[in-house]
């Protein structure tokens, strides 16, 4: 080793790991971190830290990056010095409120997170309707602290969802055809670009910016808070009703008619899984095939019941668990979805119309690779979200009138081949009938983000990419890439 090299020592997966560096760099890199740290008012956590182990990990346990530092921000500020660092030492930087990343951009490995769950001040006007918004926040905390007031924000469909990812995704919740995508009720974003400015983004202020936001994802800066108009909450009637899979083509056929000509106030979605072991549901349906329908109506309870009726009697239920309940209570049906470490493997897509055909295969192919490790949904999308104009922001897909998910997820000792096979197997029956994706859910698919924005789209993001991240430097996200030289994003 010459007289100009080091070494460096870190813990990975339980073993002791050298790597030789130049000493001169180790020395500068280890200054750096020092006057990091003197300048942040939250923490930092490097590998030594005894929190390290369990904050490294994010909720796909599919990825198990080992970052060099991460910074549990306090507050725009810490945000900002952090951004400040990542650009000046040139290391990978991802950015995390909730962790739900479903390409695990949430982590890397010898890079910089900037973890923003700290950050979970909410401000709420009830006379104005209006709330200000810290990323850290979880979408269960913002339901319940906007319940006492009879307000809402439609948001996704799992608790532990952080608000930052989602409201920079698009939004697509439990009353996307009432209220329109979270997005829609937006109306400013702070964020720290990543030459450390704090910028204001609203339809007055920076309001290309603010179109880019509302659908572009992490690409343009790290969002520190959002402004939104709420609306009414309180008591919904909502709930799940679950149906035998033995005449699953004729109850889903039925239920896309009646879910695409229900009133706005109805938003409801399909679950095809295998019936839990739980105590509502009998124990010889256990471990069988079940199609769950889902609903979240708001307005009048008794106009609710009405129109929810038909749904309910699609057949006869195993179990019928809709009833009127607090917005905020309507997430324990999806509580599922909050468990961290399993290994998730997902695609999804969207759809114009469902038609027979598209039925047929979706129940066919289901049926083929059901496991107590598969869930699939069915999204009957339209209403609010439809009538906005497809330009109005960066979320492009208006027109489109159902989503589907195919996910499954197990603990890490599961065979991850065999997951990820039987979600490919669903995922390309239904390719001929599927038309573009959404950014949310995308999984780490590489170039299917071209079809998450349309050319025009697309364009307008690269222009935006190329005025606030030129260097690419947000880059563990669902990339647009700026047109700058190849040599520039080599490493990337």
């Amino acid at each position: 080793m010459s007289q100009n090299q080091g070494t460096a020592q870190y813990e990975r997966n339980g073993q002791t790991h050298v790597q030789i560096t130049s000493s001169q760099e180790q020395h500068n890199y280890e200054e750096a971190i020092e006057i990091l740290a003197s300048k942040i008012q939250g923490e930092l956590i490097l590998p030594d830290n005894p929190a390290y182990e369990a904050e490294r990990k994010v909720w796909n346990g599919s990825f198990d990056g080992y970052p060099a530092a991460i910074v549990r921000c306090a507050d725009a500020e810490d945000v900002k010095v952090a951004v400040n660092f990542a650009r000046e030492q040139a290391m990978t930087l991802s950015v995390r409120s909730g962790g739900h990343s479903a390409a695990g951009h949430g982590t890397n490995t010898d890079g910089l997170v900037i973890d923003l769950s700290q950050m979970k001040t909410i401000t709420i006007d009830p006379i104005c309707h209006t709330a200000r918004l810290e990323p850290g926040l979880t979408w269960g905390e913002v339901a319940e602290k906007l319940q006492p007031f009879g307000l809402a924000l439609t948001a996704g469909d799992v608790a532990s969802v952080g608000v930052g990812g989602l409201l920079l995704s698009g939004g697509i919740g439990w009353m996307v055809r009432t209220y329109g995508l979270t997005i829609d009720r937006l109306q400013a974003v702070e964020l720290v670009t990543a030459d450390g400015q704090l910028l204001r983004a609203s339809a007055d202020e920076n309001p290309e910016l603010f179109w880019g936001l509302r659908g572009g994802g992490g690409n343009f800066g790290v969002a520190t808070a959002f402004e939104v108009n709420l609306h009414p909450g309180g008591t919904v009637l909502g709930g799940a009703v679950f149906y035998e899979a033995t005449e699953s083509e004729r109850i889903l056929r039925e239920y896309t008619r009646l879910a695409a000509a229900a009133p706005d106030e109805l938003s409801t979605e399909v679950l095809f899984m295998l019936a839990p072991p739980a105590p509502f549901i009998p124990p010889d349906k256990q471990g069988t095939p079940v199609i769950v329908i889902m609903v979240c109506y708001t307005g009048d309870i008794n106009e609710g019941e009405r129109v929810v009726a038909p749904l309910r009697q699609l057949a006869t239920p195993i179990a019928d668990l809709i009833a009127p309940m607090p917005y905020s209570a309507i997430f324990a049906f999806t509580a599922v979805g909050e468990i961290p470490g399993f290994q998730h493997h997902s695609r999804s897509q969207f759809f114009e119309t469902f038609s027979d055909e598209m039925i047929h295969a979706l129940v066919e192919s289901a049926q083929s690779i059901l496991s107590p490790e598969t869930l699939i949904t069915l999204r009957v999308l339209g209403g609010a979200m439809s009538r906005i104009a497809p330009d109005a922001t960066a979320f492009a897909h208006r027109d489109k009138q159902g989503m589907v998910l195919v996910t499954h997820f197990a603990p890490l000792s599961a065979d991850a081949a065999s997951l990820d096979a039987r979600t490919q197997q669903v995922f390309r029956t239904l390719l001929p009938y599927a038309n573009g994706a959404y950014v949310g859910f995308l999984a780490d698919e590489g170039e299917r983000i071209r079809e998450v924005y349309p050319p025009a789209t697309y364009a307008r993001l690269v222009a935006l990419k190329n005025q606030y991240d030129p260097t690419n430097l947000f880059h563990r996200n669902q990339n647009i890439k700026p047109t700058v030289a190849p040599a520039t994003l080599a490493a990337q």
